[in-house]
């Protein structure tokens, strides 16, 4: 992929779609959880929880009403950490669990729900806190390259390529650190995205089958969109929320705990 330069037609595209979605839920909890209220601390039973949900939104339909919204609301989470780690055989134990709640390809997600736990247990836990401290503890002045380049790095830990979390590419990565609130200019390119990206009078295009596929391809993407975004005067993580909103045909009940990794 070649950058091009940033069009006129994409700036002003990205400001009306924010504006657009101003007052809508999923936007204001995107501003309030990932500018303006970040979090300080970072949970092991709210990562544990977020990073299992993504894994179920990659396969199957995420909108306010599916089966893994349902499943991310129930109290308490039938998948908690502390559950998990009880269960002298997890891959059975969650693998029955999402059949239960009507989720597709259970098997597959439940043997890397297994895999994803030894790897935390294994020296995982210490690499997502250094990770998370990292991206916090850079600064998000007037210039966003180290920032940019610390939610990349972070990313890039959390994928299995780099031995780590299995079902996590480059968007996946990114959708994790996004619903825990951590990340502002690295985001999920879902299809979404894509198509409102590629409906654009531009000559700018992305092409969904080799973003996740090859990560050069999916960096050299975001950088584009952050170029645009940077024009238009809004964070990456607010275009996101307005583009997600805006495709949306059912509406999500304000403070919805899935907003943040609702995503096919």
């Amino acid at each position: 992929m070649t950058i091009l330069n940033v069009s006129t037609a994409e700036i002003d595209a990205v400001r009306m779609v924010v504006a657009a979605q101003q007052q809508s839920p999923f936007l204001q909890s995107r501003r309030y959880r990932n500018i303006l209220r970040p979090p300080e601390h970072l949970e092991n039973e709210e990562f544990w929880k977020q990073m299992v949900v993504c894994m179920c939104t990659s396969v199957q339909p995420s909108g306010p009403n599916s089966h893994v919204s349902r499943l991310a609301r129930e109290k308490p989470f039938p998948l908690a950490l502390g559950t998990c780690e009880a269960q002298s055989d997890l891959v059975a134990h969650a693998r029955e669990t999402l059949r239960g709640h009507g989720l597709r390809f259970g098997p597959k997600i439940a043997a890397q729900i297994h895999t994803n736990l030894a790897w935390l247990q294994n020296g995982g836990w210490q690499t997502v806190h250094y990770l998370f401290k990292t991206v916090i503890n850079t600064p998000d002045g007037d210039n966003s390259r180290t920032r940019i380049a610390s939610e990349r790095q972070a990313s890039r830990g959390l994928m299995g390529r780099s031995g780590a979390l299995a079902g996590f590419g480059p968007k996946q990565a990114r959708n994790l650190w996004q619903c825990l609130g951590v990340t502002r200019y690295e985001i999920p390119l879902d299809i979404r995205v894509c198509k409102w990206i590629n409906a654009l009078p531009s000559d700018f295009r992305i092409n969904p089958k080799k973003l996740y596929a090859n990560v050069p391809y999916y960096e050299e993407a975001m950088t584009h969109i952050q170029s645009v975004c940077r024009e238009a005067e809004v964070l990456p993580c607010e275009f996101d929320a307005a583009v997600f909103a805006s495709a949306d045909e059912e509406e999500w009940p304000e403070n919805d705990v899935v907003f943040g990794n609702a995503r096919g």
